[in-house]
C-alpha cells in the first residue's frame, strides 16, 4: 500500500500483463470514519486480504466501481456481502452503448468483443453524468467517460481537482477500444469531455499517477488521429480487414498486443464507417475488407 495523497493511498492488484501493465489501482479515499473503495479490483485473494485489512481496522461507507471489467470489478461485490458496503456503478451497460453499436448488435453480426466483461456485477445504486456522492470529510462527482466501456465512469474529487480516471485515461499507454462496448465515437466525446474540465490530476486503473493531466489527454487524442490517418492511408492503397491493418501497424509487436490492437483497428474501421469516408465488403465484420471511398 502507497500513501499518495494526504487523505487516498494506494493498492496495486497482483495481476500484471500486457493489458494491465503491473496490475489494477485500487484506492482509498478518505479516513477511519467513512473510506471510499475505488475499483476493489479483480477475484484475487491475496488482494482481497490487502483491502480487508485496511477495512478490518477503518470504517468503509462506499465501494465504488469505474466499469464492469473483471480487472475492476469483481472484488466489489464479495467485499459489500463481506463488510454490508454499497456499490455505486452506472451499472446500465446496454443503455449506454451508441447507436451504431446497439444497431450492429440488434443485426447479429460477427463483430466479436466483449472480453473481460463481468456479467455478473450488479451495483446497489447506480449512478448518473454530473451526479454528486458525499461521504465523509469527501466528495466526489460522477463523470460519464464511455469509449473504452459504455458503462465507464470516472470519479472527481471536488476541490481537489483530483480525477480517477479508470480505463479511459491510463498511465503507461492508450486504451483498450473493442467493439461492441468499446466505441471510438465516444471515446473521443470523452477525451473532449476531459479536456473541457478543471481536474489536473489523473490518478488511472492501470499504470501511474498522470501529471499535467489536460497535456497527456491531448496526446491521446492526437495519437488517435493519428491511428485514423495511417488506416485510411492504408485503405486508400487496397482494401484490407482489421487483422491485415493489425499486422502492418502493429508488426514485431507481442500476440496480445496485435490481438488488441486489431480491436482498435475495427472500431476505428466502424467510426469511418458510420462517416461515409469508407464501406465495407459484405456484413460489418473484422473478417471482411474495408475499402476507401473516393469522393
Amino acid at each position: 500500500m502507497k500513501k499518495i495523497f494526504e487523505n487516498i493511498r494506494l493498492i496495486t492488484a497482483p495481476n500484471p500483463s500486457p493489458m494491465t501493465q503491473k496490475g489494477t489501482n485500487t484506492y482509498i479515499l478518505g479516513n477511519q470514519e467513512g473510506l471510499c473503495i475505488i475499483d476493489p479490483g479483480p477475484d484475487n485473494e491475496q488482494h482481497y486480504e490487502q483491502i480487508k485489512n485496511i477495512i478490518n481496522k477503518e470504517k468503509a461507507s462506499h465501494i465504488l466501481v469505474t466499469h464492469s471489467h473483471l480487472d475492476h470489478s469483481p472484488l466489489a461485490i464479495r467485499m459489500s456481502r463481506d463488510f454490508s458496503i454499497p456499490i455505486f456503478a452506472h451499472g446500465k451497460l446496454e443503455m449506454a452503448r451508441s447507436s451504431i453499436m446497439k444497431k450492429l448488435l440488434n443485426a447479429n453480426l460477427d463483430i466479436g468483443g466483449f472480453e473481460g466483461l463481468d456479467a455478473n456485477f450488479r451495483p446497489d445504486y447506480y449512478l448518473n453524468d454530473h451526479q454528486v456522492i458525499n461521504g465523509f470529510n469527501w466528495s466526489i462527482e460522477v463523470v460519464h467517460t464511455p469509449g473504452h466501456l459504455a458503462d465507464h465512469l470516472c470519479f472527481s474529487v471536488i476541490d481537489k481537482n483530483i480525477l480517477f480516471s479508470g480505463d479511459i485515461v491510463m498511465g503507461w499507454t492508450s486504451t483498450l477500444i473493442s467493439p461492441p462496448d468499446g466505441d471510438v465515437g465516444q471515446y473521443f466525446n470523452s477525451l473532449d469531455k476531459l479536456l473541457n474540465r478543471s481536474d489536473n490530476v489523473y490518478l488511472p486503473g492501470h499504470g501511474h499517477q498522470v501529471e499535467d493531466a489536460k497535456t497527456y489527454v491531448a496526446k491521446l487524442k492526437k495519437h488517435r488521429m493519428e491511428r485514423e490517418n495511417q488506416i485510411l492511408s492504408i485503405l486508400k492503397i487496397r482494401p484490407h480487414n482489421s487483422y491485415q491493418i493489425a499486422d502492418k501497424i502493429y508488426k514485431n509487436q507481442p500476440q496480445p498486443i496485435i490481438y488488441a490492437g486489431s480491436r482498435n483497428v475495427f472500431a476505428h474501421l466502424i467510426n469511418l464507417l458510420e462517416r461515409n469516408l469508407i464501406c465495407c465488403d459484405g456484413a460489418i465484420s473484422p473478417d471482411n475488407c474495408f475499402e476507401f471511398i473516393n469522393k
